[in-house]
């Protein structure tokens, strides 16, 4: 019970802290992005390059703006930590003061749960947004709500290792470069992840099937397309589930040795 307390107190600090950027992050997040890529991702460059497919194509890449803004939002928010380990060293006060347990799972759920609720909602004002010009005929939006709260804990715990994995904050410029975008442009995010496959690039194949992402970004497409040509919503589920576990864990193992060790 007194680990749940503390869970519970260093949430409702984190909440505190972002509380009075809420309003800035609700209308950017709810109103100018999903309109600005509504009007750019989902018309403009679909129309411009694929006239005779456009809605099609503009909700596949509203659909890969989708999964991006995962990684943006969660990297960005996720700076937070690594000030709080080097700089002012508040994650050393809160493992002394609770738990390390406590401390690593408030700031994992936190993230989580922050990152979900600012990518929520540029699907449905997208929708609201290009009305009939994004294709939501099969859509099923009570399993997109579950599939997206899976995603966004795939992306954060693996940012989460990403940072944990940093030794000082000065190499944060090579986090980006080095192990985020590479998942990132050969997930399928633009691209689905079945074309990718058809290419001849050497290694290519064994890349896309072992990239955990392009099972998340799989997931997404099916919500709203149902026509299986890489792996079943399942399968692409079980995948997310079990590369939650083994980034959470490495998470925790890098980050604890990262305290240890000042």
């Amino acid at each position: 019970m007194t680990r749940f307390m503390h869970i519970w107190v260093l949430l409702a600090r984190q909440w505190f802290l972002v509380r009075n950027q809420i309003v800035d992050s609700i209308i950017n997040y709810m109103f100018v992005w999903p309109a600005l890529f509504s009007c750019t991702s989902g018309y403009l460059v679909p129309r411009a390059f694929f006239p005779h497919d456009a809605i099609m194509k503009g909700t596949e890449l509203i659909l890969g703006v989708l999964f991006l803004q995962f990684f943006v939002i969660s990297y960005f928010a996720l700076v937070e930590l690594l000030n709080e380990r080097d700089e002012s060293r508040v994650l050393h006060y809160h493992v002394q003061v609770t738990s390390y347990t406590a401390t690593f799972i408030s700031r994992l759920l936190f993230y989580t749960t922050y990152t979900y609720c600012m990518v929520l909602p540029l699907l449905p004002m997208s929708k609201l947004f290009l009305g009939s010009n994004v294709f939501t005929d099969h859509a099923r939006w009570g399993a997109l709500i579950v599939v997206l709260f899976l995603v966004s804990l795939t992306v954060v715990s693996y940012v989460f290792c990403v940072f944990c994995a940093i030794t000082a904050i000065r190499y944060l410029e090579y986090a980006w470069s080095w192990s985020v975008e590479p998942v990132l442009w050969l997930s399928g995010m633009w691209v689905p992840s079945y074309v990718l496959l058809q290419s001849t690039l050497p290694g290519i194949r064994y890349f896309v099937y072992c990239n955990p992402f392009a099972y998340v970004t799989e997931s997404i497409r099916l919500i709203f397309f149902h026509d299986v040509q890489f792996a079943s919503l399942s399968f692409c589920c079980g995948v997310m589930i079990v590369s939650t576990i083994l980034f959470s864990l490495m998470s925790y193992v890098l980050l604890r040795r990262q305290l240890s060790a000042v």
